[in-house]
């Protein structure tokens, strides 16, 4: 049996720091983008709102998972808190989802009435979302550290700074054309992008809670680096997954060409150095002097 590599980042003081000042802003523009929904009549603004209350929920939960996740490993919890990430994403997605069919209801119920639109306060509004989650995108982008759960933070705020573009757009063309209709198809544009973000959290989300196989890693491409050392006879019962998104984790059982526990120890050693170069963190495997004798081997 070979000891673990382990080589887990759990996020910098940084990272949280920026998540934090991110929240606070854009918990802020959530309370301007709704007080401006209602005032300025406008449903896009509100499907905006959203996807914006969205980020703020999303930055809460990243501060709170990028603190949860960096707490070690206990007797009751021996795998940590990783799956935190995973589970809060699943719940997130849904939210998303929620807060969507909601706008749609809005925007088909607005859509045949007469229904004013102040232009202007739609426009002004829109600017200061497309400024506040495009800086606090670059705050967490020059902090993130190569942490998933901060990229995903980011990519979430791209996301609502494109929101807020339609939202734009659409106050634009109101100004121009007085037809407030544009506002309901503006609103449908923020829908479909609110429901494109879910559907990629959650697949990503599903992909970790099923241990799933990490993007950019192929099972038989380890299996045959494995095999590439002299000393391996086989590799076998191998599984590939991750905790967090972020964290590759490999567990497999070698069978290696000697009886003599020592040099078992340097060849999974060897195999060990190898797979953490290639990307693999957290590495368990367990040496074998006879061939496997079970069925799916």
């Amino acid at each position: 049996m070979a000891p673990d590599a382990h080589a887990h980042s759990h996020g910098s003081d940084d990272s949280r720091g920026a998540l934090a000042l991110a929240a606070g802003a854009n918990t802020i523009l959530l309370v301007v983008q709704v007080a401006g929904a209602l005032a300025f009549g406008s449903v896009a603004l509100l499907a905006d709102s959203v996807h914006q209350a969205s980020d703020v929920v999303s930055l809460i939960l990243a501060v709170g998972i990028a603190v949860l996740v960096a707490r070690p490993a206990s007797s009751r919890y021996t795998f940590g808190f990783r799956r935190a990430d995973a589970l809060g994403g699943m719940l997130h997605a849904l939210l998303l989802l929620v807060g969507a069919a909601l706008v749609i209801r809005e925007a088909i119920d607005r859509w045949g009435g007469d229904h004013e639109i102040d232009g202007l306060g739609v426009v002004v509004i829109a600017v200061a979302g497309l400024l506040v989650n495009g800086l606090s995108a670059k705050w967490l982008h020059g902090a993130h550290g190569h942490s998933l759960n901060v990229e995903g933070a980011v990519l979430h705020l791209v996301a609502d700074a494109l929101g807020s573009l339609a939202v734009l757009v659409g106050g634009v063309v109101v100004l121009i054309t007085g037809e407030p209709r544009v506002d309901a198809v503006a609103s449908f544009a923020v829908v479909a992008l609110i429901i494109w973000s879910a559907y990629r959290l959650a697949q990503a989300s599903l992909h970790v809670l099923m241990d799933g196989v990490p993007k950019g890693f192929d099972p038989a491409e380890l299996r045959d680096s494995m095999l590439a050392d002299p000393m391996v006879v086989d590799a076998h019962h191998m599984h590939v997954r991750t905790l967090d998104g972020a964290t590759v984790s490999l567990t497999a059982h070698v069978q290696v060409d000697t009886q003599e526990l020592h040099e078992a120890q340097v060849v999974v050693g060897r195999l060990t150095t190898m797979l953490a170069e290639r990307g693999v963190a957290h590495v368990t495997l367990q040496a074998e002097c006879h061939p496997c004798d079970d069925d799916d081997c």
